[in-house]
């Protein structure tokens, strides 16, 4: 899978319009069918997000509805942990950063201190830790 692919992805689920519905497929109990009219969207909104998200293999349609495929159950676990970062962690690394750039280099320890701080994730800590050694 290239660049191409990962950027078609990218700019589908950037859509605002095409996220929401991608995110009410998602949270659809199986066979069911999605309202065009609770999805707040035009039919011409809703059928040619719709397009777009199968287009790119995120969405499949069977029996006349919709549902994640297997990559688009992926890319939503994935969409689900980027707004828990952004949600819980943003400004905390944000004061990482601040403190890396004002202080110069923390050492090892003190970046330890201030992580096991501010961020709880086990995970979070792990690609931080990763990225600056």
């Amino acid at each position: 899978m290239g660049l191409t692919v990962e950027a078609d992805i990218q700019k589908t689920i950037s859509d605002e319009r095409a996220l929401a519905l991608f995110k009410t497929i998602a949270l659809a109990k199986p066979n069911t069918e999605i309202r065009i009219t609770k999805t707040r969207l035009t039919r011409k909104q809703y059928y040619s997000r719709m397009s777009v998200l199968m287009r790119s293999g995120l969405v499949k349609r069977k029996n006349g509805r919709y549902a994640l495929t297997a990559f688009g159950k992926v890319i939503y676990d994935v969409q689900i942990t980027i707004g828990k970062v952004i949600s819980n962690y943003y400004w905390k690394l944000k004061a990482i950063d601040s403190l890396e750039a004002a202080d110069g280099e923390l050492s090892k320890d003190e970046r330890t201190k201030v992580l096991d701080t501010l961020i709880d994730s086990a995970k979070i800590k792990e690609v931080i830790l990763a990225r600056i050694r």
